[in-house]
C-alpha cells in the first residue's frame, strides 16, 4: 500500500517537472505565427496611430536575399504606420543596434498586413476595427495591451469616447 502511495505521488509530480523554475505564461512569449515569422506577444507598442513589433524571421531552405548567399534570417522590429498603411522593418545588428527604416506602403504579402490588419484597431485610427475571426496569438497580444491601455486611457474624454476600444 505504501509502495502505491509513492507511485501516486511521483506520477502527480512528473507532469509538473518539465516547467520546473519557468515562471507561469513566460514559456510562450514568442509564439511562432507562420512558417516564417515568430512574434513577442509581450513587448508591443502602441502608440500615436503606430505600432512595434519584435519579431524573428527565420529563412525557409533555398530562399535567400536578392543579392546574397545568406538565408533571410534576422530578428528586428517591425513597425506599421496605421494612419497611411504603410510598415517598415528594421534589423537588429550584431553590436545592438538597428538598421535605418524605410517606411513602405504595406501589400497583401508583407508581414506587416496581417499586423495591422489585427492591431491598428488598438490605435484609434480611423477606419479600423477589430477582426472577428483572430488567431489565438492575436488575442494574447491584445489582451496584453487592454491591460496596458486601460491604465493610461479616459474613454470619458471627447477624445478616445468613440474609439473602438471604449465601447
Amino acid at each position: 500500500m505504501r509502495k502505491l502511495f509513492l507511485l501516486l505521488i511521483l506520477f502527480c509530480a512528473i507532469p509538473n517537472a518539465g516547467y520546473a523554475g519557468i515562471p507561469q505564461g513566460k514559456t510562450d512569449k514568442w509564439i511562432k505565427i507562420n512558417k516564417n515569422w515568430s512574434i513577442d506577444t509581450e513587448d508591443v507598442q502602441v502608440r500615436n496611430g503606430k505600432l512595434r513589433f519584435y519579431m524573428k524571421r527565420i529563412g525557409t531552405r533555398n530562399e535567400f536575399g536578392e543579392h546574397s548567399k545568406y538565408l533571410l534570417t534576422y530578428t528586428g522590429k517591425v513597425r506599421i504606420n496605421c494612419d497611411n498603411f504603410s510598415a517598415g522593418i528594421q534589423v537588429k545588428r550584431n553590436k545592438g543596434s538597428y538598421s535605418s527604416l524605410d517606411w513602405n506602403p504595406i501589400t497583401r504579402k508583407h508581414i506587416g498586413y496581417n499586423l495591422a490588419k489585427y492591431f491598428c484597431f488598438l490605435t484609434g485610427s480611423e477606419g479600423y476595427t477589430r477582426e472577428t475571426n483572430e488567431p489565438d496569438w492575436v488575442t494574447k497580444v491584445i489582451n496584453i495591451q487592454s491591460k496596458k491601455q486601460s491604465r493610461n486611457i479616459n474613454c470619458d474624454s471627447p477624445v478616445w469616447k468613440n474609439k473602438p476600444r471604449c465601447n
